[in-house]
């Protein structure tokens, strides 16, 4: 009976030198991952700096698949070549534009028009008249913060003072310079998405073969984890975007204030930007409100209803059409937005909520596999679960059931031997 304490306890001494050697060959791997992570995320941002003047026709042409990508792989499912589903496809988007342009294009059009017309004659003297009044109060109330008047601002947007032929003609060649690269961006996004469309499968056969045998069915996990989130994020933005535009057209529309359509189109527009886009939306209408509309009174109403279609975007629309696909903390966005576009601009923000999702899906895969020790094919079947309740996304693989069928060489006929 003595011996039995002694017995055992090089094997608790044993377990629990194994336990921590786990333990640190865990923390080994977390580390080896993180800055693996790092390093990735700092070549791709270098190389995109590099290449960044054909970096937005790759961010277009993305968009554009991650939106069509379904659509083809459904209809390739129904035995249409991909090459015929992806034209279907751009018809399919040429033809809804076409058809809501003939539809608000007229009345977008008469708005535009009337809204040049009435900035000259009373939308500018009265924003001009609430500066100038605004500024004059801001001196006699001794404020904080001094308000330039309407004029100064207008030479701090314009840069002051005369401007020299010279300068004119430098101004006209940056200006054409940009255009130019706008209709390359547009023109060029669309036709490398379409050659995309086409070869998805064989893109993601290639790039499966080039991934070694043991780290392969964890690369396809977190592929298609990925794949679902930023796909569910592109076309959700649009729906959600398209339906917010419509609900503050219709409020302001009922409201009666002047050019509802083109600032409900401005609001569906600004949607795309989480938190601070809906609030940006809004004050095109305040400002029209106040100077072209009743006053204060119309220019309440108009905060009310952008509010209204904010908290039914937030409570009900945006969960039902994104559902589970971005997982993100509110302050997590916010800060997401602050570098994104610390470091890109406009792009940065547009970007920055699906950055932040890549980061937490990696970072997250990380935790999950090397530190708490799920085995992969927990996550490959937690993965799979998830991708029959948010549908497809960038890349869905497509099994030789769905493949077009391949006429099969006539039967051989046996010939009579010579006799």
């Amino acid at each position: 009976m003595a011996t039995t304490p002694t017995a055992t306890q090089p094997e608790a001494t044993a377990a629990a030198t194994n336990h921590r050697l786990l333990r640190i060959q865990r923390a080994g791997h977390v580390a080896w991952a993180v800055l693996g992570i790092a390093g990735l995320l700092f070549l791709v941002g270098f190389v995109c700096w590099v290449f960044r003047v054909v970096f937005p026709p790759l961010i277009l042409a993305a968009a554009i698949v991650f939106i069509l990508n379904p659509v083809v792989t459904r209809l390739q499912r129904r035995r249409i070549p991909r090459a015929l589903g992806a034209a279907i496809s751009y018809l399919g988007v040429i033809g809804a534009v076409f058809l809501i342009g003939l539809l608000i294009a007229p009345l977008a059009s008469r708005q535009a028009d009337d809204l040049s017309e009435r900035w000259t004659t009373e939308i500018q003297p009265n924003l001009e008249e609430d500066i100038n009044d605004l500024a004059r109060r801001s001196q006699e109330g001794d404020w904080f913060i001094q308000i330039p008047e309407y004029e100064e601002l207008g030479e701090s947007f314009s840069g002051g003072g005369e401007t020299t032929f010279a300068e004119r003609i430098t101004q006209i060649r940056e200006l054409g310079l940009r255009v130019f690269h706008v209709l390359i961006i547009f023109v060029l996004g669309p036709i490398i998405a379409f050659y995309l469309l086409v070869d998805l499968p064989h893109i993601r056969r290639v790039a499966e073969g080039l991934i070694p045998e043991r780290s392969r069915a964890e690369v396809m996990v977190v592929a298609g984890r990925l794949n679902r989130a930023i796909g569910g994020f592109f076309r959700g933005q649009l729906v959600v975007a398209f339906i917010v535009g419509v609900m503050v057209s219709i409020g302001l529309a009922i409201l009666g204030l002047p050019f509802w359509l083109l600032i409900g189109m401005i609001a569906g527009i600004f949607n795309m930007i989480p938190l601070i886009g809906p609030y940006i939306g809004g004050i095109p209408g305040v400002i029209i409100a106040l100077t072209a509309g009743d006053g204060m009174s119309q220019a309440l109403w108009v905060v009310a209803i952008m509010t209204a279609a904010q908290q039914i975007d937030n409570h009900f629309i945006t969960p039902n059409v994104m559902q589970r696909v971005v997982k993100l903390h509110p302050a997590a966005v916010m800060l997401a937005l602050l570098a994104g576009g610390t470091l890109g601009g406009l792009f940065g923000i547009l970007l920055a909520v699906p950055v932040a999702a890549i980061l937490k899906i990696l970072l997250g895969h990380v935790w999950r596999t090397y530190v708490l020790g799920e085995p992969i094919e927990q996550l490959a079947a937690i993965a799979a679960s998830d991708a029959t309740q948010e549908g497809v996304g960038f890349v869905q693989e497509v099994g030789p059931e769905d493949e077009p069928p391949v006429a099969a060489d006539p039967p051989a006929t046996e010939r009579p031997e010579p006799s």
